[in-house]
């Protein structure tokens, strides 16, 4: 069965991030807890499951992990500071946070993934909630540059005005959930749940 480091390490490198967090609550539960083995992942497993969109249980795992580590490790100060700003829905912080840490190898590809699938999210939100954004806007909530901002925005078929204004085509919600199915909309939906305050003033109202 190997430690649950190198079980999630195999995973890591294969590309299945997916099946991380579920490997570390079943060596959590198998061990009577993480306090019980000697280098326990804790970082690694909270990234897993706010990967799985998770933030609730995400935000349980953190608080399992020993007061002192929570405190002083900084890998896992760093987790602290991504989750706490997407349970705050604060986007522009939520980027900061993941932008000032240097992930180590193990933790690296999953909160690239997480930022990757959170920025998505955002952007499919944004393309929900308004008919016109303005760039700079959207850049602060995607966590990007606003020459990047543009290219997304133009990307999802929005028109860019010279006063630098996106206007927004809404997507057809029904009819997505139709293509998709409803268990992918459903995964999406327990992401999108916590991005649903986009910060700054909603540029449809005078």
């Amino acid at each position: 069965m190997g430690s649950v480091t190198e079980r999630v390490d195999s995973l890591i490198a294969a590309g299945d991030l997916d099946s991380v967090a579920g490997v570390c609550d079943e060596f959590e539960i198998v061990a009577g807890g993480a306090g019980n083995v000697p280098e326990w992942p804790h970082a690694t497993h909270v990234l897993s499951r706010m990967l799985a969109g998770d933030l609730e249980r995400a935000r349980c795992v953190l608080e399992r992990a020993p007061e002192h580590l929570r405190e002083r490790d900084p890998e896992l100060r760093a987790v602290h500071a991504v989750l706490a700003a997407m349970l705050d829905r604060d986007q522009p912080a939520v980027h900061a946070a993941a932008a000032a840490h240097a992930w180590s190898p193990r933790c690296a590809p999953l909160a690239a993934s997480l930022i990757e699938r959170y920025r998505a999210a955002t952007l499919d939100l944004l393309s929900r909630a308004y008919t016109t954004a303005s760039c700079a806007h959207v850049a602060a909530c995607l966590g990007v540059s606003v020459e990047e901002a543009a290219a997304q925005g133009v990307g999802m078929g929005w028109s860019l005005g010279e006063d630098g204004m996106f206007g927004v085509v809404r997507r057809k919600v029904d009819d997505e959930a139709e293509a998709l199915g409803m268990d992918a909309v459903e995964k999406l939906s327990a992401l999108m749940v916590h991005v649903t305050d986009i910060a700054g003033p909603d540029e449809d109202e005078e």
